[in-house]
């Protein structure tokens, strides 16, 4: 696959991985997700690679999911939309758990904004390094959709429900002092030090037992895992649901038109 929205530096035993669309703010779009499935799928088989470590381009790490991904219209043939919308699903919980199960060590180097979809990479990965100019967010009750792709339970487990409710349901943002007092990242740096406090970390961890680290990656990984077996299946219907109702489609019209959302409740 020829990517157009990542950019993939190997040199063992680390890939990184930048998402690249610096106009866009990096915004989730369906053809990035699918490119780093892609490049997902390959590190499932590449024993050469121990680390993978995702970066932005430019002013965020990733704003979110991309408007295009978000349009709640439903004008037309509401079976197709509401299928549309229900395939969109599996495909994010397929994305989360593939970027869960890797084998490799994952870090996210955070610097700029890291919302809603965009905090999807960095909830998943087992290390979290965010800059100064990092901010958090998850937007989505704000216009009137709910955060899924099995994120919900995900970020509860890692910072606890009250903290996971103010971000949910306040939409307030995070900022990097308080990411590193609830959790939600390990480490903060100036930005200019991102880079380099990647390569210590991994550093540290190279030496250490390669068996036993990926042992270890895998006993957390269980022991913290919430059971997402029956969302898998769930959260789609509970997506359709919510298209059926006005709050989506109103939702995302106010973002646009950049106005202030009126939801009604129906």
């Amino acid at each position: 696959m020829e990517y157009k929205n990542i950019l993939v530096e190997r040199k063992e035993p680390v890939v990184s991985i930048t998402l690249n669309r610096p106009r866009k703010l990096n915004a989730m779009s369906l053809e990035l997700i699918q490119e780093l499935m892609d490049q997902f799928y390959q590190l499932r088989t590449d024993t050469d690679i121990r680390y993978v470590v995702f970066y932005g381009a430019g002013k965020a790490f990733s704003a979110g999911a991309d408007v295009s991904m978000l349009d709640g219209e439903t004008s037309g043939d509401r079976f197709n939309t509401l299928k549309t919308f229900k395939q969109g699903q599996y495909l994010g919980h397929d994305f989360m758990r593939l970027l869960e199960n890797l084998d490799q060590i994952t870090i996210s180097a955070v610097d700029g904004y890291s919302l809603g979809a965009g905090l999807c990479i960095p909830m998943v990965c087992d290390f979290r390094i965010a800059s100064g100019k990092a901010l958090f967010g998850v937007p989505e009750t704000g216009i009137g959709i709910f955060y899924t792709w099995g994120a919900t339970p995900r970020l509860t487990a890692l910072i606890g429900p009250a903290w996971a409710k103010e971000m949910i349901i306040t939409n307030n943002y995070v900022t990097p002092e308080k990411a590193l007092a609830i959790g939600l990242v390990q480490r903060i740096v100036a930005s200019e030090n991102l880079i380099e406090a990647v390569q210590e970390l991994i550093e540290t961890i190279e030496s250490k037992g390669r068996i036993a680290t990926s042992i270890a990656k895998k006993m957390i990984n269980a022991a913290a895992a919430p059971n997402m077996g029956d969302l898998y299946v769930c959260e789609p219907e509970i997506e359709e649901r919510l298209y059926l109702s006005d709050e989506p489609s109103e939702g995302v019209k106010a973002f646009i038109q950049k106005r202030p959302p009126k939801f009604k409740g129906r």
